[in-house]
């Protein structure tokens, strides 16, 4: 290997560089252990400076091939997520080294292919390309993680057309100036510079998009909230009107049962207090934790979930007074009961469906524990079930409402599956 050879080491640290960077930053890692990130981008960087010494014709294709083999075996986020990172990386190093090459013949006043043809112009072409490469992540990433988030596919598909759009316009321009057998001009350095200008533009227009999809998911979710909160309050006033008519109708009641016992008539009264009861046993059972709210929106949820084949169990222990804001109770405990009664849906005919709710408090902390039966789960990043809806934008949102709640008041969320059985736990510290 002669000494020209050597800036092959930084060109292709540079490259590793901008590989690791690029995909921490938008796609976030999938494994918390660094040795195996070292280990692999060390490999990565071995192989690209072997490659770029010994066989500098199949340096692109490793590139390629590198780029989407890491972001899909070694980060999170979904698919398309993957190939969108994967594709818009690939497209900057191609358009940042097409850009120099064709700078570089302006600059010089020679044919591009002179260019290659001399080891200095050549390797330095190649370092300012990888430089390039490198402002361009910055310059996206804004110089912090900034991981994609859920947005609908279509949205990925359509602006990696544009993206591999300007790859060929690109290369059409490059084309066109080796053809020539003359230096690039100033149109042919002008139009690499918008191309290279709109490759980059795409990223923050696909930004903005997904600013719109969060705000989507956003609006879906608090829709869904509503809706729950105008059942939940439906169910008050329900419950309300009947509690008034049983209050209205404790006079007759005592009257009667003082006559029939003034009368002796204890077999009549044993019958007539077993119709009251039967008759008021719904209204007088649905008292769980004492909040008026939380009893409307808990007695909804049983009911559906009774309504729908599936046992419901709500078992409160002693509760002091809560502190807790009862809309952040209230979404908690919903979305919960939805998940679970969402996931005892799934289940084949004949299975056991079931769902136990247990809720106690000790001392400053309020402890939430959600038992269901439940089909095998996949668990997606931040150790929540993931959707297996196509729309994974505007489903398994509730989850995820739940863990943000907990956090707030400084608790955790946590989720297993084991045997047939899906576990939710949640603690919430009370406010001071």
């Amino acid at each position: 290997m002669d000494a020209i050879s050597l800036i092959h080491i930084p060109i292709a640290m540079l490259d590793t560089l901008t590989l690791a960077l690029f995909f921490r930053r938008f796609l976030g890692r999938k494994f918390g252990s660094t040795s195996l990130y070292a280990i692999v981008y060390i490999a990565y960087f071995l192989l690209n400076t072997a490659l770029s010494i010994y066989f500098p014709g199949l340096i692109v294709y490793y590139s390629l091939a590198c780029n989407f083999v890491i972001s899909f075996i070694l980060y999170s986020g979904t698919k398309m997520q993957r190939v969108f990172c994967s594709g818009l990386l690939t497209a900057y190093l191609f358009v940042s080294e097409i850009l120099t090459m064709i700078a570089f013949s302006f600059i010089y006043g020679v044919a591009p292919a002179i260019n290659a043809a001399s080891p200095v112009w050549y390797y330095s072409g190649a370092f300012v390309s990888k430089v390039m490469a490198m402002a361009i992540t910055l310059l996206v990433s804004s110089r912090r993680k900034t991981e994609l988030g859920a947005t609908p596919y279509y949205y990925y598909i359509h602006l990696l057309i544009i993206t591999y759009g300007c790859v060929g316009l690109s290369f059409f321009d490059f084309i066109l100036v080796g053809q020539s057998g003359d230096p690039a001009t100033v149109f042919h350095l002008l139009s690499e510079v918008v191309i290279a200008a709109l490759s980059v533009l795409v990223f923050f227009v696909f930004r903005k998009f997904q600013e719109y999809a969060e705000r989507d998911a956003y609006t879906a979710s608090m829709e869904r909230q509503l809706t729950r909160d105008e059942q939940m309050f439906r169910a008050m006033d329900d419950q309300t009107s009947e509690i008034r008519n049983i209050k209205h109708d404790a006079a007759n009641v005592l009257t009667s049962i003082r006559e029939m016992s003034a009368r002796k008539k204890y077999d009549e009264l044993d019958r007539y207090l077993g119709q009251v009861i039967q008759t008021n046993i719904d209204i007088l059972s649905q008292s769980f934790t004492g909040i008026p709210s939380i009893d409307a929106l808990l007695s909804q949820k049983v009911s559906v979930a009774e309504s729908e084949g599936i046992i419901a169990t709500v078992n409160v222990g002693a509760l002091p007074m809560l502190t807790i804001n009862p809309v952040h109770l209230n979404m908690i405990f919903g979305n919960a009961l939805d998940n679970a009664i969402e996931a005892c849906r799934k289940l084949p005919e004949g299975a056991a469906r079931y769902i136990t709710l247990n809720i106690e408090a000790v001392r400053d902390w309020l402890y939430l524990r959600a038992v269901n039966s439940s089909l095998p789960v996949k668990f997606g990043s931040g150790g929540l079930p993931a959707t297996d809806k196509a729309d994974k934008l505007h489903h398994g949102l509730g989850l995820n409402i739940v863990k943000r709640l907990s956090e707030r008041y400084g608790g955790t969320l946590l989720c297993d599956y084991e045997d047939g059985k899906f576990t939710l736990m949640a603690q919430i510290r009370q406010d001071d």
